[in-house]
């Protein structure tokens, strides 16, 4: 029986966004269940903790110097004293049944992590293209050995805490994989369930590392920095469980990093070294029709980034 859900909110100068953002959580209508927010603002200078300080005590606020925002989940994960524990971005919001919907996943006690659909708006809140995958109803360990995962963003998260306190704590330095650090290593201990319905939105502006993270060389940089330490634990889990990848697994992962090598030369105006790329990631390539698809497409973010983008943008549209 869940009697308390907690809601750890992560917030770092979103005084902005972080009204409508408490306001979301604050109205879903639950019967018998205690909703518990906590919120840990991590260093922020602008209005946030005043913002924060306006809803005591409906909200406990964990107040801290600038540690990032791994650090923040883990305080604020720390502190959570409900059954079942939500993530929420301070610039994203819940949409009205989250919170039931959730609820109702985990009365399967197999359960131990459930998923649901974000939609990607610009920071108004108005709804951007979004293509949303092909879910099954639940995703196994044998599912995620075999690359057959794909995991929604932070705010579309939710944990049995019990389970979320062996997956913890997050590395500090982990920044990009960290809502896949937890969801990977919660199967480790259950299922998956997978709601595909969209309960919350996903703000994507300037401000925030998901918007443009094929654009920017830097978060390129970033991107190949935190999935090296992601992978590092992703493979001793795996390990001590006596476990391995797939070989589509592994196939797709090394495509993957093929094509974020080419784009980051090409990005960074270096041709001869995005060709280089390029004509090392042919060796060994699998004989699959994704391989060679991925081949002709990368080849042409050696020719043009900025036109490979563009059709990867259209590609990317529902």
């Amino acid at each position: 029986m869940i009697a308390k859900v907690s809601v750890v909110i992560d917030n770092h100068n979103y005084g902005r966004f972080l009204k409508e953002t408490l306001d979301s959580v604050l109205s879903q209508v639950l019967d018998d269940v205690d909703v518990d927010i906590v919120v840990v603002d991590d260093g922020s200078t602008d209005d946030s903790r005043e913002i924060l300080a306006s809803y005591a005590p409906r909200v406990k606020s964990l107040l801290q110097a600038r540690q990032g925002q791994a650090m923040a989940f883990n305080n604020g994960l720390a502190a959570a004293t409900g059954d079942i524990v939500c993530l929420l971005d301070s610039d994203d919001i819940f949409l009205p049944g989250k919170l039931e919907a959730v609820i109702s996943a985990f009365k399967d006690p197999t359960v131990v992590c459930v998923q649901h659909f974000l939609h990607d708006t610009d920071a108004h809140l108005v709804p951007l293209p979004r293509r949303f995958p092909a879910w099954p109803a639940r995703y196994t360990l044998d599912d995620y050995a075999a690359g057959r995962t794909e995991f929604t963003a932070t705010s579309g998260l939710a944990f049995r805490r019990e389970v979320l306190k062996k997956c913890l704590p997050i590395p500090k330095d982990l920044f990009y994989y960290l809502d896949d650090f937890l969801t990977a290593h919660a199967l480790f201990f259950g299922e998956i369930a997978n709601i595909p319905e969209v309960l919350g939105l996903h703000r994507m502006h300037g401000a925030n590392w998901c918007a443009g993270g094929l654009e920017d060389p830097k978060k390129i940089e970033r991107d190949f920095q935190d999935r090296a330490l992601y992978s590092s634990f992703r493979d001793r889990w795996l390990s001590e469980a006596g476990r391995s990848r797939s070989p589509e697994a592994v196939d797709a992962e090394r495509l993957e990093l093929w094509r974020r090598r080419v784009l980051l030369e090409s990005l960074r105006a270096r041709p001869l070294e995005a060709a280089r790329a390029w004509r090392e990631g042919l060796r060994g390539l699998p004989k699959t029709r994704h391989a060679r698809f991925r081949a002709v497409t990368t080849a042409l973010a050696v020719l043009s980034p900025t036109l490979y983008l563009a059709l990867y943008d259209a590609y990317s549209r529902p």
